[in-house]
């Protein structure tokens, strides 16, 4: 990763209404009793069923009668949830962008949610994403489930929910946020290295809507373009690749997403009034890269690949403006994307996810292969040469002194073979030794 970027990740956090703990240093937000008693202070009106039953489900409340009904829609909290996408996509991937969702346990809280990156990014290089998903077909794509896409007078509230065996779950909405929601701070750090603070601001309900059509959490998904590939890869290459056929190109992906460990204090530390996601349950991060790379080895976090052959979609997805490069509409089939996923089991929740994986593809060309061909024959007849002068080398005192010479040079041959063989073996041995 390039040393110019300080830490090789996101930082997603809240800026909060509420007058809770905003996880500053050696604070305990995550552990198991706190997390109880925020939840009970946060919202002491919630059903505890709801608690109980984990990831939003709708829980049951008796009527009046005694009767038991279902929790009305407007009712229920879902959990925090991240989504980042890499997407490697173009002609030769050179300026990937990254779309980032998140899903806010309950925004009436949250004034703002907070990005830290690890680049100076520029405000026109970031575009919303909640327009993009204007149908039910859009939204099944992202999050892998039957939708119920409900849109509201109002243009920035898209009521949706998730439909099961006919009843709607999860019920969430969808901001569609505007040029004047997004607002990008630079923070020069003591190296000299510069972050970017993107601020988006939440829109509330008007006063006048009614009750049965507000929500109690939201998503955002919004895209930044033109992301350095140093800021999550670092590239290695053979030392010897002038002297053969075929390159093996091998990356290593580094994106850490929320994980604290080498985020420089000062940034942490400059902002009190920020806190982490405290009803975390889950972090999904892809990769959509190039098919003709193969995936060596990953974390404990991945979550396998999955081709995009058949989902037409997202073609349609990524194509969101004209600065999206796209050769023709069938691009995105010649990709194949990788996730990495981190889950809370019940009753806990999660603080980040690391994604580490070593990916390897290998290339040639007729120039390669060409410049391949050349060296073998200068190599060829260098060794001829070469062979050719110790021969003559060694003739004339084989000739002068020996009554057997042709018998003789046979042995001398052998000698001179096994001592280039091991010449070869300890120079070989030495630069494995270096490499190490």
């Amino acid at each position: 990763m390039n040393k110019n970027h300080p830490f090789p990740g996101i930082l997603v956090r809240y800026k909060s209404l509420s007058n809770d703990c905003y996880h500053t240093k050696n604070c305990i937000c995550f552990s198991s009793n706190n997390d109880e008693i925020h939840e009970e202070e946060r919202h002491p009106t919630q059903n505890s069923d709801f608690n109980k039953e984990g990831e939003g489900e709708i829980s049951d409340k008796e009527d009046t009668n005694g009767d038991k009904k279902e929790k009305e829609l407007h009712e229920i909290y879902l959990d925090d949830e991240l989504h980042v996408n890499l997407w490697e996509i173009g002609k030769d991937s050179s300026s990937p962008f990254m779309d980032i969702g998140v899903m806010i346990h309950d925004h009436k809280l949250v004034e703002e949610v907070v990005i830290d990156l690890p680049w100076e990014v520029d405000r026109k290089d970031i575009v919303d994403l909640g327009v993009k998903l204007n149908s039910e077909k859009s939204v099944a794509a992202i999050f892998n489930e039957v939708v119920h896409y409900d849109s509201l007078a109002e243009g920035n509230f898209t009521n949706i929910s998730f439909r099961r065996n006919g009843k709607d779950k999860k019920p969430f909405c969808l901001f569609r946020l505007n040029s004047k929601s997004f607002e990008v701070e630079h923070i020069t750090l003591g190296d000299d290295s510069v972050c970017s603070r993107i601020l988006i601001k939440l829109p509330k309900y008007n006063v006048n809507a009614p009750v049965k059509d507000q929500r109690k959490s939201a998503y955002i998904r919004f895209r930044i373009k033109k992301i350095p590939t140093d800021v999550y890869t670092g590239r290695f290459k053979q030392i010897d690749k002038a002297l053969i056929s075929s390159i093996i190109d091998t990356r290593i992906i580094d994106f850490r997403i929320n994980v604290l460990r080498g985020v420089p204090e000062e940034l942490m530390h400059s902002n009190d009034n920020l806190s982490f996601p405290s009803n975390l349950k889950i972090i999904h991060c892809f990769l959509t890269t190039i098919r003709d790379e193969e995936c060596v080895s990953v974390s404990k976090y991945y979550n396998g690949y999955r081709s995009l052959v058949d989902e037409d979609i997202w073609n349609e997805y990524i194509k969101f403006d004209n600065s999206t490069i796209i050769k023709n509409e069938k691009t995105i089939n010649n990709h194949l994307g990788y996730q990495w996923t981190a889950k809370a089991g019940k009753g806990e929740f999660i603080k980040d996810l690391n994604v580490l994986g070593r990916f390897s593809k290998k290339t040639s060309n007729i120039w390669s292969i060409f410049r391949f061909v050349v060296v073998v024959i200068l190599l060829g007849a260098m060794g001829s040469g070469i062979w050719e002068t110790v021969g003559i080398f060694f003739s004339w005192p084989i000739n002068f002194l020996s009554d057997h010479p042709e018998k003789l040079k046979g042995y001398i041959n052998i000698i001179i073979l096994l001592l280039i063989a091991t010449a070869v073996y300890y120079i070989i041995r030495n630069h494995r030794k270096k490499e190490k």
